[in-house]
């Protein structure tokens, strides 16, 4: 296992306090869609798919479609979609473009921290 990000904690924290909120998750589901459209391109192609998986697993879970994932899963996953869409992480995105690195190392961190259950995941949605 590859070590935690820096300062990927306190975001973990924040999203231990978001996920009882259907309403407050689908804002964060719906902010990470928006900057993924408007910031994704090349800084960003390296984790896209990861991210449009873990923003659908939101969004289904919100819904009440999925529910067929762990507490500390969903939290991890908010955790990295929080970091995504925060102006000021470690490396703020408009710092030369490596603030797009940084996150896409997040979303890529957390996706094979979850692996098996993002799988069962795509394999459900695939099905779909």
């Amino acid at each position: 296992m590859s070590e935690e990000p820096r300062g990927f904690s306190r975001f973990l924290t924040r999203a231990g306090e978001i996920v009882g909120s259907p309403a407050r998750l689908q804002k964060v589901a719906k902010q990470a869609t928006a900057k993924m459209i408007q910031r994704g391109g090349a800084s960003l192609a390296s984790a896209q798919e990861q991210l449009r998986t873990l923003v659908d697993l939101v969004s289904a879970y919100v819904h009440g479609d999925y529910r067929e994932i762990s507490a500390t899963t969903l939290v991890s996953v908010v955790a990295a979609l929080l970091y995504f869409i925060a102006p000021l992480d470690a490396l703020p995105d408009f710092l030369f473009g490596w603030g797009l690195l940084d996150d896409a190392a997040v979303i890529s961190y957390v996706s094979a921290q979850v692996r098996t259950e993002l799988e069962a995941f795509k394999q459900w949605r695939d099905q779909r």
